[in-house]
């Protein structure tokens, strides 16, 4: 009899599961929901793979309520060739190089570098960081990112933990705790939970009583006219050692900890960044702690000495831009006295700024501090000092506009140090061989795929930024831009028609007309990396790079150029003539003996095969 219950009981617990799984299963074969994958095949080019530019709508029940972001196009195999080393960036909106682009971002600044270094090889750095999102996504995404098989992952992040997708300050705010979040990301893929969350943002869109759910749509509604910082923020203030402000450290914590030891279980090394941000010159945008509406007014307007921001200090430590203007008053007082004295109390009081900042936009410095710990205490994590670089080539070491573009994006020289500081972790720690990166480093500026028409496209999108909340109370009109030389117009042309290729395309034309050969290579080296089953664009990267004098970058692209159509005579050509350049006599003699079997009685290579084995001769 106790067996029959026992069976009688088992059944019926098991009948709600059935359920479930039964009409999960009609929900799926009816083509109900969405997995929007990290990663999903090219178009027309079956044999390679991109990161998925939706895949921000996993979170979000509708399109319409996901944030106007999404991970920069990139093309690479989907089988990883056997020699290729792979390492995969990620992060937020620095990790994917606001306001550059692919391009400007440390992953690509730092791709493009190890093609000069190692021409020979072939290295990808696949990033898979987007703005607005956190820690969350991160170990989201985890599981694919091992299925691509990376051999190293680079991560810079952490700024967008209470302000971005599911940080405990956001619009976009997840299920309201850490726990429920985590939950969440399990169960996201689930057709069920995805019918749930429809069903839940049509009742709440047709209860015409709820006025935070009209503020919601109100905010969606708007967020693709705004930008996504302004409209992100919703006014959120969280104060230093809030609850919501130890939330926001718990998620990081934990988060980080999984994400490293996931990617150190499976085998892989990962560099940990520290983040930096401005600190000198931007202003803390809210402080919790209230002042006199009269002090308010004065700190506002600077025009207080020295000596009235130490006494205001002493009755006001806790104020953010008590602080931000006591550290302003210090270096002010360092210049007039021609010293440089108390620079460590100017750190302190603007590093203390952004900590007590309550639109919580700039990371405080704890996270610097957690994520120095993770790396000591995993053998397969290995600290990058990011925010170190920028500090070193800052001036007093306090980072600042000469490095940055408002609050915490670098500019195209702050991104160059980043990808310089990941390149010295990678080598001092062995995933790369040495090579003289400390010498190089004027050489990689030369060769920047961030182009004039970059940068003022870059400078128009920055201006959009900061005409809008939080750098002004209420959007203000985005200042126009004029060209000061054919290169900019092409990218003020870019704001309307925002095609980059069609861009790239006009700068190199220019620069070829012009006989800027270096500036042409570097921008047909986009239009070769950005379709890297091209072998044509890949070939006339190569021979600008060639004609410009640059013979290892020449070197990368011809060799990919031959890759890609082993059987052109004319590629394989190019190459031979690169590699005696380099003074690379047997490999330019096994290439032209390659265009010999092709065609036999090519007099080219015939006439080129005979000079260089004289070379060689005499050479040794």
């Amino acid at each position: 009899m106790k067996k029959a219950h026992t069976w009688f009981y088992g059944i019926a617990l098991l009948i709600p599961v059935f359920v479930l799984l039964a009409v999960e299963g009609i929900l799926r074969v009816s083509g109900y929901g969405n997995s929007h994958h990290l990663f999903i095949p090219v178009p027309n080019q079956p044999a390679y793979m991109q990161p998925n530019p939706d895949v921000i709508h996993r979170y979000f029940p509708s399109p319409e309520a996901a944030p106007n972001v999404a991970i920069d196009t990139q093309f690479f195999l989907a089988q990883k060739p056997t020699e290729t080393l792979r390492i995969v960036a990620m992060g937020g909106s620095t990790a994917a190089g606001f306001p550059y682009g692919r391009f400007g971002a440390p992953a690509g600044i730092l791709q493009h570098r190890l093609k000069g270094l190692y021409p020979e090889r072939n290295i990808e750095v696949i990033n898979v960081a987007m703005s607005s999102i956190n820690s969350y996504m991160l170990r989201d995404f985890i599981d694919e990112v091992l299925e691509i098989e990376p051999d190293a992952l680079y991560i810079y992040a952490g700024h967008n933990e209470y302000l971005g997708v599911m940080g405990v300050g956001s619009s976009y705010q997840g299920l309201g705790s850490h726990g429920l979040n985590l939950l969440y990301l399990s169960l996201k893929e689930w057709r069920i939970v995805q019918l749930i969350q429809a069903l839940i943002v049509s009742v709440q869109a047709s209860d015409g009583s709820s006025a935070e759910s009209s503020a919601a749509s109100s905010d969606i509604a708007t967020s693709n006219s705004r930008t996504v910082m302004a409209s992100i923020a919703k006014n959120q203030s969280i104060a230093f050692d809030s609850p919501a402000y130890m939330a926001g450290i718990e998620q990081f914590s934990d988060n980080l900890e999984h994400i490293v030891t996931q990617f150190s279980t499976a085998g892989l090394p990962v560099f940990l960044s520290t983040i930096a941000s401005n600190d000198r010159d931007q202003a803390p945008f809210n402080s919790t702690y209230s002042l006199p509406e009269s002090i308010e007014a004065e700190l506002t307007a600077p025009s207080m000495s020295l000596a009235q921001l130490d006494t205001l200090y002493r009755q006001h430590s806790y104020h953010a831009l008590v602080n931000y203007r006591y550290g302003q008053a210090v270096l002010a007082n360092n210049a007039a006295n021609n010293a440089d004295n108390n620079i460590d109390n100017a750190h302190h009081f603007f590093t203390t700024a952004r900590n007590l900042d309550g639109l919580r936009f700039r990371a405080p410095e704890h996270f610097n501090a957690m994520i120095t710990d993770v790396a000591q205490q995993h053998a397969n994590v290995h600290l990058v000092e990011g925010k170190k670089m920028l500090a070193d080539a800052s001036k007093d070491g306090i980072i600042g506009n000469a490095l940055m573009l408002e609050h915490l994006h670098p500019n195209a020289k702050g991104y160059a140090l980043l990808a310089h500081s990941a390149l010295k972790a990678m080598i001092e720690q062995g995933l790369l061989p040495p090579a003289p990166y400390a010498q190089t480093q004027s050489i990689a500026e030369q060769h920047s795929q961030v182009s004039a028409a970059d940068i003022i496209f870059a400078q128009h999108k920055i201006n959009n930024l900061t005409s809008d909340y939080p750098f002004t109370s209420s959007p203000k009109p985005v200042p126009i831009l004029t060209a000061s030389d054919p290169a900019e117009q092409f990218g003020l042309n870019r704001i309307q028609k925002n095609d980059y290729l069609l861009q790239q395309a006009h700068l190199v034309n220019h620069y070829q007309q012009t006989e800027q050969w270096l500036l042409a290579a570097n921008a047909a080296s986009t239009l070769a990396d950005g379709l890297p089953f091209n072998a044509q664009y890949a070939n006339g990267a190569a021979s600008l790079y060639r004609q410009a004098g640059s013979f290892d970058y020449a070197h990368f692209y011809a060799l990919q150029a031959a890759r890609l159509e082993p059987s052109n005579v004319n590629m394989q050509l190019n190459l031979a003539q690169i590699q005696f350049n380099k003074r690379l006599f047997e490999q330019a003699i096994a290439t032209l003996q390659r265009v010999l079997k092709l065609q036999p009685n090519h007099p080219q290579a015939q006439q080129y095969l005979q000079q260089i084995q004289q070379h060689a001769s005499s050479a040794s």
